[in-house]
């Protein structure tokens, strides 16, 4: 059984899509970064927080998904002037997602991640509030979703799930790579 560490509902739906056996329970985890923490070992850290109190008999998946410009990380927005802050910035310009892929299986704890670039449209202060005020930017890192009709994303190269929050990619490489791993310890 597969037991998914986070409350993103795009995430479900990602499994939900793949028709894999999982429940869900999201372990509670302090996001704050630390002084001088790189994005890449603030989202390692994070994602494998994530994973929480280990069971030897389940598969642990957690996951943690980041905007990155400039070096800095995009939290979600607290309220809606900070989402229409973060989206001004990222207008016309391209930024790097990453997410984070935790699994903890049979004592074994994993971590991988994906990137891929985002380019934004140009888009001015009222497309900006307009898009806060129809969408729910609150729960996504950067103020967006890949998803959103109408949404400021012009193009991208890379996962579209990466992107979405759940590097499938990643998922499959190491479901590929633990089974190799049992057939070779079955001999």
């Amino acid at each position: 059984m597969i037991v998914l560490r986070s409350r993103s509902p795009r995430r479900k739906q990602v499994l939900e899509s793949l028709d894999l056996d999982f429940r869900v329970e999201p372990e509670d985890v302090d996001e704050s970064s630390f002084v001088k923490e790189s994005p890449l070992e603030y989202l390692k850290r994070i994602t494998l927080s994530k994973l929480g109190t280990k069971s030897a008999s389940e598969l642990l998946v957690s996951c943690d998904t980041i905007v990155v410009q400039n070096h800095r990380i995009l939290q979600k927005p607290s309220d809606f002037q900070e989402a229409v802050e973060i989206l001004e910035s990222l207008s016309g310009t391209t930024h790097i997602v990453y997410s984070g892929l935790g699994i903890y299986d049979r004592g074994l704890e994993q971590f991988a991640f994906d990137s891929s670039k985002v380019t934004f449209q140009n888009w001015n202060r009222d497309q900006i509030r307009k898009y806060v005020e129809t969408h729910s930017p609150f729960d996504k890192a950067g103020s967006y979703g890949i998803q959103d009709s109408n949404g400021p994303v012009k193009e991208y190269e890379g996962s579209y799930t990466n992107i979405l929050g759940f590097p499938i990619r990643m998922f499959f490489q190491y479901h590929k790579l633990w089974e190799k791993y049992l057939k070779g310890n079955q001999a």
